[in-house]
């Protein structure tokens, strides 16, 4: 009864906790317009880069994640032309929209790929201290449809 009692005096607290967990959780899921558009913006920019052979470029929109895995531009182009020629040489690109999967800002990008394959790419995006979002992996699949 004792606790029953405590608990009861001290349920305006628990909500406060509540309300601050769900308010943590919450932002730390959530991605404004802007931010869906600063991520579309830098995918973007790569696939760009990766068109001109920009891998200078295209390296700057790596996390440092990815940048410890690659650590030079040529590093990064030998991995990019040997296993994503569906983003280097995309013969079509349709940009997405940014999902919140498992935690982590994705964004799907659907592409044909040099052979005429339907891919789909997800875009594992990071978000930096200082706000700046950065690209931290990219997982292509084969596309559900034959349509972009």
């Amino acid at each position: 009864m004792r606790l029953v009692k405590n608990i009861i005096n001290n349920s305006h607290y628990l909500l406060l906790l509540f309300a601050l967990i769900f308010i943590f959780i919450g932002n730390s899921f959530a991605i404004t317009i802007d931010e869906e558009n600063e991520i579309k913006s830098i995918v973007n920019q790569q696939l760009e880069a990766f068109k001109n052979d920009d891998f200078e470029k295209a390296y700057s929109f790596a996390s440092p994640t990815i940048k410890k895995m690659f650590s030079s531009p040529e590093v990064f182009r030998k991995m990019v032309i040997g296993g994503y020629q569906a983003v280097y040489r995309p013969q079509s690109i349709k940009i997405g929209s940014v999902e919140i999967i498992k935690g982590v800002a994705t964004l799907k990008v659907y592409l044909v790929d040099p052979n005429g394959e339907f891919v789909t790419a997800n875009y594992l995006m990071e978000q930096q201290e200082d706000g700046e979002w950065l690209i931290g992996g990219c997982i292509l699949s084969k596309a559900e449809s034959d349509e972009i």
